[in-house]
């Protein structure tokens, strides 16, 4: 049976699986023991991956959070100043002081992401600016700037994250790689020792993890079959 090799869509934990159980399987004969040796250094090399990926991952999802909230809070505010724009003007839309702020509908602004509804709310203040606010107006853009500040760092703090996170993709796919140069080594070597020794044919399978049957797998775990 072919050695099957570890590839982009070979889980990350299956990958480290497989690699333990061979390096298990080589320290139990004692003939073998010294090519474990590549494999021990490369789950060593996994734990260190595996904290970076496990961080990044964690700060993908805080940073996602704070965005989705810095989003649902500035949609908040949005609506609160067209509500206050709609009491000033008689809850009349195409009233220049509705108008000015709105051009399109307020729905259309907060259906915006964060990015998009930052670079939009930015023109509001030279609006209030050249209508003259009321202190109520004025207010509410006190705090949709306040939101606009914080959202432009946690936009760019997403950004950084998923470039860390696309660094550490592509070293996990290195390791993968130099798992399979070892383990292609290891194969190798193990197949000439069944050669040199006259041992039967798949000898060198026996070290490597492959899918079991469940009928197997229920017989090797001391389980009944089900009927």
């Amino acid at each position: 049976m072919p050695l099957r090799m570890f590839s982009d869509k070979t889980p990350w934990d299956e990958a480290r699986k497989d690699t333990r159980s061979t390096a298990a399987a080589l320290e139990a004969s004692d003939e073998h023991g010294a090519l474990a040796k590549p494999l021990r250094a490369l789950l060593g090399q996994w734990k260190a991956l595996e904290t970076e990926r496990e961080d990044t991952d964690d700060a993908m999802v805080d940073a996602n959070a704070i965005i989705r909230r810095l989003d649902a809070m500035l949609d908040r505010e949005v609506n609160n100043l067209a509500a206050q724009l709609l009491v000033e003007n008689n809850r009349d839309t195409s009233a220049a002081g509705f108008r000015r702020f709105f051009p399109e509908a307020p729905s259309e602004v907060v259906r915006l992401g964060l990015a998009s509804e930052i670079e939009r709310t930015g023109k509001f203040d030279k609006v209030a600016s050249e209508l003259g606010a009321s202190k109520e107006v004025k207010a509410i853009l006190k705090r949709i700037e306040g939101l606009r500040t914080r959202g432009t760092p946690a936009l760019q703090g997403r950004e950084k994250v998923a470039e860390t996170r696309g660094r550490v993709s592509l070293r996990i796919s290195v390791w993968k790689d130099d798992a399979n140069h070892a383990r292609r080594s290891i194969y190798a070597a193990l197949e000439q020792y069944a050669v040199e020794n006259r041992l039967p044919r798949g000898y060198a399978d026996e070290f490597f993890p492959v899918g079991r049957s469940t009928k197997k797998a229920s017989e090797s775990a001391g389980e009944p079959e089900s009927t």
